[in-house]
């Protein structure tokens, strides 16, 4: 079910297209996953009135027990519904609560990441930070597209940074692992199936 929720969220989320004026590209994501979350918060707040669902304590006691779940679903709809990137001819405005503004001379690659459900782009900044935007903000592509060609626009030609490098190598190294790991327990878990078997046979 949560692969299937999240297949059609970032289905609802490519279909989303961002606001252009004459001056400046606003990318969002779209109110659909706001709007899912405040379903996850509203669920969670009814889950401790259900008859049977406190058990021995008081449902004002259990539904402060889940509090947490339901604050951190309300506080993820308030980011949703306030996040923003926009992006002009120099600068590059993101942030949900607290606006972040990064000039795009300040900007010297950039990658995106292809995954099962959803993209990523990654912008390296002169400082050495990365900036990580989720391939869930409206016309995704485009909006890459955008970072690069402004970033595209400096000086001088264009070479994968020091820092980007590192970080395709350091995935390439994680990926191994996880592929690594992942063989070592399936064969852990067909070695305890044959003792079982084995086991079961000799009784």
């Amino acid at each position: 079910m949560i692969s299937i929720t999240l297949s059609v969220v970032c289905g609802i989320c490519a279909r989303s297209h961002h606001q252009a004026t004459d001056d400046s590209d606003t990318f969002t994501i779209s109110p659909a996953v706001g709007y899912l979350m405040v379903c996850v918060g509203l669920v969670c707040c009814a889950v401790p009135f259900l008859p049977g669902a406190a058990g021995d304590i008081t449902t004002t006691r259990f539904f402060w027990y889940f509090s947490p779940f339901w604050f951190f679903a309300f506080t993820a709809a308030a980011f949703f519904f306030r996040y923003r990137v926009v992006v002009t001819d120099k600068t590059l405005t993101y942030g949900a609560f607290r606006r972040r503004v990064v000039p795009f001379s300040e900007v010297i690659d950039l990658d995106v990441l292809q995954g099962q459900k959803s993209s990523e782009l990654w912008v390296y900044l002169r400082t050495g930070r990365r900036l990580k935007f989720s391939g869930m903000l409206s016309d995704f592509d485009e909006f890459a597209g955008m970072v690069n060609s402004h970033m595209a626009g400096l000086p001088g030609p264009q070479h994968d940074s020091a820092a980007k490098l590192h970080d395709q190598e350091k995935r390439k190294r994680d990926n191994r692992a996880a592929g690594w790991f992942s063989y070592i327990g399936i064969g852990i878990v067909a070695l305890v199936v044959f003792v079982l078997w084995r086991m079961q046979l000799l009784h």
